[in-house]
């Protein structure tokens, strides 16, 4: 009682000013919920599901449990198609798993996060993790609170009162930290509604302690509703913050360019990174690649110049223009279907495995889409690269160049047949500075650093070379890279550290893949320590390509902002619908005047 009488006191002062209402942030005795409702929560978790009221049921076989069972399969995670698989601490501190999927963080028999890809695994729970059906099993069934029983190679999920309960006091409690940690960056966000919806979650959370009748339900229920309210609230506007969306352009006329950029306007995107070179064909009519005897111009693009209009009429409305440049991936269509294809033209340009060095067939990447990549190594790959950027750069009015697939293809590093760059040409240089052949090397052999090391050295020297080619020409210079540094060198040759150091880049736009808060907030410490100062930072957030909550979105931009990030690129503009839009308007992209 005594409680409830301080709470009221405070949220009448926090009518008058704001003061009193960071006043309140800070009293974490009154802010919070009661040690009581902690306990409580505590021993409902251990609970039986079936003693607990259910208000739905799922039950799924599980594929695999880790480290229990052998790996079956090379894809990341050794999480295959359409598998649902659980993973304990013992395989690892991450699932490793790729972005194509749906994880959920279990502790104590209850799902407390939720999440898409390379999830931490906690120390005292599991994950559970989904591809293809088992990922939609996944969304169908598991939210925060949900109650999991596993046994005999079944999982079974619960969706009890006392689940959406626990929702409720979780997103109430996260509305509490963030407002916390925000207060002093508060400037642009409306208050009032933020302390108006928490209150009243607050209020319905108590209602629905009782019991678990339907009124205990719809109060939980309409708790959840209100917290989530508050919560879209609590992101304030930043107004110097790059916001930005990578897109394909599927418009082919003014008319639906000026829709999409008006919504893209709408939404409080101030940057457009437009996919212009992809899968081995430019968006716009290209003299470069029409002399190299490849399409002059994507034949979905035929007859108008289509990057002219999208930077034309998004110029008109105040938003910037990045060219998204797919440098060394030519896409997944065997070369064969197309003979004006560059592979189909430059078969010797294409990158190859080691098993496949000799093979006289196109060599394609399993786990990267099938696809088929350029070699880095070949000078005749380099030069062609670098006269389509120019090209690119000299005839349109660009705000800056993005360059993506940056790297060598990636490497499964249990498997070391899955090795590239052993073209012909790179082979004979190699071999010509130090008299053996690279395909003769094994990991264990004195040369195999040369050999990672020359693979490294003609990425970066493409980079260097843009870089000199862009210089001081009022042109943001960017990259894709992916955040684990070793990682990228190692399976990569992706040295994103020296082209920091060295000033070849303006930015980095890092892919997050992952909806796993402290595993995305870790990527970023890691790239803000290793970069230089005057390397900018643009996270890629992959929210809506995941399928991730609305919210966790939210919260990914506010761990970026507490690190005093630059800015971030969402991926992409096809997977941000309404639901996503909407969040994001709100507030932490809602331009406001103060």
């Amino acid at each position: 009682m005594q409680h409830f009488k301080i709470t009221a006191i405070v949220l009448f002062l926090l009518i008058f000013t704001k003061a009193s209402a960071y006043a309140e942030v800070q009293n974490l005795d009154i802010y919070y919920l009661s040690k009581s409702d902690d306990k409580q929560i505590e021993q409902n978790i251990n609970i039986n599901p079936v003693n607990d009221r259910i208000i739905s049921e799922s039950s799924r076989n599980i594929n695999a449990i880790y480290p229990i069972d052998t790996p079956t399969n090379s894809y990341p995670g050794y999480r295959g198609t359409n598998q649902l698989v659980v993973y304990t601490r013992a395989f690892g501190e991450n699932t490793g798993t790729n972005e194509f999927g749906k994880e959920a963080i279990i502790k104590d028999g209850i799902v407390v996060a939720l999440t898409g890809a390379n999830s931490t695994i906690p120390s005292d729970g599991y994950v559970v993790s989904g591809h293809g059906s088992a990922k939609k099993w996944i969304n169908d069934n598991l939210k925060i609170g949900t109650k999991i029983e596993i046994y005999d190679r079944t999982i079974k999920a619960y969706t009890t009162v006392d689940s959406c309960r626990y929702q409720a006091r979780a997103k109430i409690k996260q509305v509490q930290e963030i407002l916390i940690s925000t207060k002093y960056d508060a400037q642009g966000r409306e208050d009032k509604l933020v302390y108006t919806h928490l209150k009243k979650a607050k209020q319905k959370y108590k209602k629905s302690k009782k019991d678990n009748s339907d009124l205990a339900l719809n109060c939980a229920k309409e708790a959840i509703d209100e917290a989530s309210i508050a919560f879209r609230y609590t992101l304030p506007y930043i107004k110097d913050e790059l916001k930005g969306v990578w897109i394909r352009p599927n418009s082919k006329n003014i008319s639906d360019i000026q829709k999409t950029l008006d919504e893209i306007k709408a939404t409080g995107v101030n940057n457009v990174f437009i996919e212009t070179f992809y899968h081995g064909r430019t968006i716009f009519p290209s003299y470069v690649m029409k002399n190299y005897g490849f399409e002059m111009q994507n034949p979905e693009f035929k007859n108008t110049d289509i990057l002219a209009l999208w930077i034309q009429e998004a110029h008109k409305r105040n938003i910037k223009v990045h060219c998204w440049f797919e440098s060394f991936y030519v896409g997944n269509k065997s070369p064969e279907t197309n003979s004006k294809s560059i592979l189909a033209q430059k078969p010797l340009w294409m990158n190859r495995t080691r098993q496949k060095a000799d093979y006289m067939g196109w060599v394609s990447h399993p786990q990267e889409h099938n696809g088929y990549f350029l070699d880095p190594a070949n000078p005749e790959v380099v030069d062609f690269l670098i006269k389509l950027i120019s090209e690119l750069s000299a005839s349109y009015n660009i705000d800056g160049l993005n360059i993506d697939y940056v790297r060598y293809p990636n490497i499964v590093k249990e498997n070391y047949s899955n090795q590239w760059g052993y073209t012909q040409y790179a082979r004979n240089e190699f071999l010509s500075l130090y008299e053996v052949d690279p395909i003769e090397l094994e990991r264990s052999s004195d040369l195999w650093d040369k050999w990672c090391e020359y693979r490294s050295s003609k990425i970066t020297d493409y980079v260097r070379r843009v870089s000199e080619l862009l210089k001081n020409r009022n042109i943001v210079f960017s990259a894709v890279i992916f955040p684990d540094y070793k990682t990228s060198l190692k399976t990569k040759f992706q040295d994103w550290l020296d082209w920091s150091e060295n000033n070849y880049i303006n930015a980095f736009t890092p892919l997050i893949l992952t909806g796993d808060d402290e595993l995305a907030k870790s990527m970023l410490e890691e790239i803000k320590k290793k970069t230089h100062s005057a390397t900018k930072i643009y996270p890629g957030l992959f929210a809506g390509f995941i399928e991730s909550d609305p919210e966790d979105l939210l919260k990914q931009i506010h761990i970026a902002r507490k690190l005093h990030i630059d800015g971030i690129v969402l991926f992409d503009w096809a997977h941000l619908n309404n639901q996503y839009r909407d969040v994001l308007k709100t507030s932490a992209f809602k331009v406001t005047s103060y």
